[in-house]
């Protein structure tokens, strides 16, 4: 069993990201190598945009293991060998769109790449594991109110479904892990279980988010292009967060649990505090500081907002959710108002445009992140990779 005294300590730990090319494992992977964490990574890296974002991380010390999470074979030889002291579950299939589009694969995906990397901790022993799912687990019923982690889960859609049953079997492996840490299947109660907790995200934007048919890409897209914004519902209403409020959440959770602040088997929401924006509120943002980047000279305005004709696919209106358990009992708090997280996303593409690659973009705001948030960094000091 790995030692689990994360707290205050990251820099020579051993971390394992699954999805760690993916938009949000790539920010946690760089900020971790920021701390001084040995960090290890699996991925499918069917795509360019992951493979790229692979070969960039491999320069910033992150080691890469091509790998589907559906194969248990591959996680478990991944996770085998000296106990991880953390592993954060990230890898899925996560897009609405693609789920109605091909079911299967998302299911497998994501409850089949769930129960591998649960199983696979349940004979390897890592110290922590953070298992990540969304706040589409939560039955919708359209209610005006934030979901909490005690209302119930389900879904209308094969990626809603498939993050509700990836939550039920955290559930069933919680227990698990809880029962070798007072003599079950080991039949030692000397030895500690891994200690293990959810998170249901809120929707997460920032820089270098290429997914298509996703909100805040396909702004940046229409932006750069002079194009117009196609919405689908303006006035849908989500909790909107950017990724380093997220990645520091995380990193929070994996030392409360690993300093025994949290009970393992808890679940928590990410998200920000209050009721979340409108999909119209965010692009206004996003156009408003895109505006003020632009060169004087250019005097381009911020094209036009319109509705599509077809939107393609129904969408829940309103989708809220209570962040207020991850900030009492991990004492973290968001950093990013709506326009903050709209201007740091304005910038991450204004920098890349101008030449800087986007594996340095992501770095320079880590970086000036953590000066803001200084209890995250390694307080021994020293160089950062």
């Amino acid at each position: 069993m790995a030692d689990t005294q994360l707290n205050g300590a990251w820099r020579d730990r051993r971390v394992l990201i699954t999805g760690h090319t993916g938009f949000v494992g790539s920010w946690l992977a760089l900020m971790l190598r920021r701390l001084g964490v040995e960090v290890d990574g699996i991925a499918h890296n069917a795509d360019p945009v992951t493979r790229t974002r692979s070969r960039w991380l491999a320069e910033h010390g992150v080691k890469d293991h091509v790998g589907d999470i559906r194969d248990y074979d591959t996680v478990h030889r991944v996770m085998g060998g000296a106990p991880y002291d953390c592993v954060f579950h990230l890898a899925a299939q996560p897009l609405v769109r693609a789920g109605l589009e091909d079911p299967r694969t998302t299911l497998t995906t994501n409850i089949g790449g769930s129960i591998n990397v649960l199983e696979a901790a349940r004979s390897t022993g890592p110290g922590v594991l953070v298992h990540v799912t969304s706040d589409k687990c939560y039955r919708n019923f359209g209610w005006p109110w934030p979901y909490r982690e005690t209302d119930e889960i389900g879904g209308g859609d094969p990626y809603s479904v498939s993050k509700a049953a990836a939550e039920l079997v955290f559930e069933g492996y919680a227990a698990l892990f809880d029962q070798q840490g007072t003599g079950g299947r080991q039949g030692s109660r000397d030895r500690q279980g891994t200690l293990a907790a959810s998170v249901r995200f809120g929707n997460v934007i920032g820089g270098g988010d290429h997914a298509a048919h996703r909100l805040v890409p396909d702004t940046m897209a229409a932006l750069a292009a002079g194009a117009p914004i196609e919405l689908r519902n303006a006035s849908a209403v989500r909790p909107w967060q950017h990724v380093l409020d997220v990645t520091a959440g995380l990193l929070r959770l994996a030392e409360a649990l690993a300093a025994g602040r949290v009970p393992a088997g808890r679940v928590f929401n990410f998200a920000p505090p209050g009721d979340g924006a409108t999909v119209h509120e965010l692009v206004g943002a996003l156009r408003t500081h895109w505006a003020r980047s632009a060169a004087p000279a250019a005097g381009l305005d911020a094209p036009a907002v319109l509705a599509k004709s077809d939107p393609g696919f129904a969408e829940e209106a309103v989708l809220r959710l209570d962040g207020r358990r991850a900030a009492a009992e991990l004492g973290w708090e968001h950093h990013f108002d709506l326009h903050g997280a709209a201007a740091a996303i304005v910038e991450w593409h204004r920098t890349v445009d101008r030449g800087m690659g986007a594996d340095l973009a992501t770095r320079a705001q880590i970086d000036r992140f953590l000066t803001r948030v200084p209890d995250l960094a390694d307080p021994a000091g020293g160089n950062r990779s």
